[in-house]
């Protein structure tokens, strides 16, 4: 008799977490040999849930993004005005970028996206895509943006509440907190002013 669909579920959330938490690590080059015995899997059992390597890491962003992405959704989808809850998605979308865990992140996805381009995109995919997905509709909402517009205003709203200050702290520099208050003071003045 084969386990349950929930217990393969919970089995292969758990090998792609490993694999999370050793590309993060290590970087990329972690090999599924080596997954494989810290999940205490096996290759085929590995194959067989992500399809390969490329796959598993793509599992592994989608398990980060979830994890992250709950005060961004919250926020995005919580009752009141479109402007109050634009600001306090920028709030949660800094907490989240700027976390450490986060950073470690982008530094790994920096670090492997000229080696493999795949992951690179599916990074994109996965996680750049969905973060626009969820506040375009609100900027829209607020602004009365057409759809083509918001999705532009929602580039240069991430990119504002991101600033300088995300390059400085993937160089390892401390987050400015008051810096980081003024990009989002900055961006929902944009916003505003559209």
């Amino acid at each position: 008799m084969k386990g349950s669909p929930s217990r393969g579920m919970a089995r292969k959330d758990s090998i792609a977490q490993v694999a999370l938490e050793l590309y993060l690590e290590r970087g990329f080059g972690v090999s599924i040999d080596e997954v494989a015995a810290e999940a205490g899997a096996s290759k085929q059992t590995i194959y067989k849930f992500f399809g390969g390597r490329d796959g598993l890491a793509r599992a592994a962003m989608e398990l980060e993004l979830e994890r992250v992405v709950g005060p961004m959704r919250e926020a995005a989808a919580a009752a009141g005005v479109a402007s109050a809850r634009l600001a306090a998605f920028a709030e949660a979308y800094q907490d989240v970028l700027f976390s450490s865990r986060c950073l470690a992140m982008y530094r790994f996805v920096i670090g492997t996206a000229g080696e493999t381009p795949e992951f690179g995109a599916a990074f994109n995919d996965t996680v750049v895509e969905y973060v626009l997905g969820l506040v375009t509709p609100l900027i829209a909402e607020a602004t009365g943006a057409r759809p083509a517009q918001a999705r532009d205003l929602a580039d240069q709203f991430i990119g504002t509440l991101q600033g300088s200050e995300l390059n400085r702290a993937l160089a390892g520099v401390a987050v400015d907190d008051q810096r980081l208050a003024r990009l989002r003071g900055r961006a929902i003045a944009t916003l505003a002013s559209s």
